[in-house]
């Protein structure tokens, strides 16, 4: 039998908030670098897919060890073309509000960069 989630209460939230909901929204993203992102994520998971048969192939550890620092180097250089992107947004999304949303893009920025170095 399903449970039952309880609805979440809409908070409310300042004009300048709501406005943010709606820059959350990947606008205008360069075609080429959502394509390369996506021809890197593909590399990626070939690389997770080899490393899965290493392993069911019982392949010597030091080599599996190296594929998948090298599967995550591929997911890192997706993360941080993404990251680009959204530092120029959130640069030129501040600089449209004359600065206002400046301190949350700024919080946000830093709890994203935050997440990435872990």
């Amino acid at each position: 039998m399903a449970r039952k989630v309880p609805k979440l209460k809409a908070a409310k939230s300042s004009r300048a908030e709501r406005g943010l909901l709606i820059d959350r929204l990947a606008a205008g993203v360069d075609p080429a670098a959502r394509a390369a992102n996506i021809l890197q994520l593909r590399r990626a998971r070939g690389q997770v897919d080899g490393i899965e048969r290493m392993l069911e192939d019982d392949r010597y550890c030091a080599d599996i060890i190296v594929q998948i620092t090298a599967a995550r180097a591929s997911l890192q250089v997706v993360a941080n073309s993404l990251l680009e992107a959204h530092l120029k947004a959130c640069h030129k999304a501040a600089m449209a509000h004359d600065g206002t949303m400046a301190d949350h893009m700024y919080g946000e920025l830093v709890s994203l960069v935050s997440k990435m170095t872990k």
